[in-house]
């Protein structure tokens, strides 16, 4: 009876001493809580030096952006006029870039700022109305850049003729699609005028983001603090469009550098030098009309689109 009461004793003990050695299941290991800190601090580290330089640097002053602008157009042009551009991959009309970038330029540029200006709207404003008066700003620019692009086609094709004697009087595209040649007219560059166009509406359009993604964070601290579950989803639904917002502020920042990398190119390897100028010249006078006489007029006549920090 006695070596029961033992055995009984011992297995006791030695159950207590397994239980209070073995960690609990619910327990996480004390060195992951510092290894995912250490981990989110990097993150925001990096994502905030990503952020700031993209603030700073990429979307500076409008200033600066048409002093870098036309520094690359006016040394482009010249190293061209002297032969000096270096023949390169760039220098072909069907490089990957131009196809798919350039061509396709305005497209690629409204896929970007369409959505960046929605959603930092939505954290701002709860009237469709006042959402729907700053995108129109982008169907203006749409609108412009389409006119424009069409009256410099047109107009070459007005001041250019076909080199074969019987066809003088034809269209561009009668005479080529009869194998003749074309004798270009004056070519306005429409890359030149969409690539500037683009930069300079890019450079307005983010104005917003410091606006939106403030607003976010403060709506998703006040929800977090709440602690409710509807509070809970509010605060993981905004932390989704902060971060949706973030990635497409990174965007067209990358965005802005391939335009003006492809602007130099332009500039290097194609038309005259006066019909980039003058088509720059262009593109700044509709960004300058619009952003910062039209959009800023009070009591305008015509439908006037909310400029971009209302």
């Amino acid at each position: 009876m006695s070596e029961n009461k033992a055995s009984e004793s011992s297995n006791r003990i030695r159950r207590e001493l397994s239980s209070q050695s073995a960690p609990s299941s619910s327990q996480k290991p004390a060195d992951a809580i510092p290894a995912r800190t250490l981990f989110l601090d990097f993150y925001h580290i990096i994502r905030d030096l990503i952020l700031f330089f993209c603030r700073r640097v990429i979307f500076g002053p409008p200033i600066f952006k048409l002093f870098v602008s036309f520094t690359i157009i006016v040394i482009g042009s010249l190293l061209r006029s002297f032969d000096l551009a270096p023949n390169s991959y760039f220098s072909l009309k069907t490089n990957f870039f131009n196809r798919y970038f350039a061509k396709l330029g305005w497209g690629w540029t409204m896929g970007l700022l369409i959505p960046f200006v929605y959603l930092t709207l939505i954290t701002t404003h709860n009237q469709y109305q006042i959402i729907t008066r700053h995108l129109s700003r982008l169907f203006v620019a749409t609108s412009i850049w389409f006119i424009v692009t069409t009256l410099f086609a047109r107009f070459e094709e007005l001041t250019g003729m076909c080199k074969h004697e019987d066809l003088r009087s034809a269209s561009r595209r009668a005479c080529v699609k009869g194998g003749h040649e074309w004798q270009e007219g004056y070519d306005l560059s429409g890359h030149t005028f969409l690539l500037l166009y683009a930069l300079l509406i890019i450079n307005e359009e983010v104005k917003s983001y410091d606006k939106g993604t403030k607003k976010v964070d403060q709506a998703s601290s006040a929800a977090n603090a709440k602690g409710d579950a509807l509070s809970e989803v509010k605060h993981e639904y905004l932390q989704i469009i902060s971060k949706v917002i973030r990635l497409n502020y990174v965007a067209l920042a990358a965005l802005t550098i391939l335009w003006e990398f492809m602007l130099l190119s332009t500039a290097l390897y194609f038309h005259y030098t006066l019909h980039k100028i003058f088509a720059a010249m262009i593109a700044v006078f509709f960004w300058y009309i619009t952003y910062y006489v039209w959009y800023r007029l009070e009591n305008s006549p015509l439908l006037r689109p909310s400029a971009p920090k209302d």
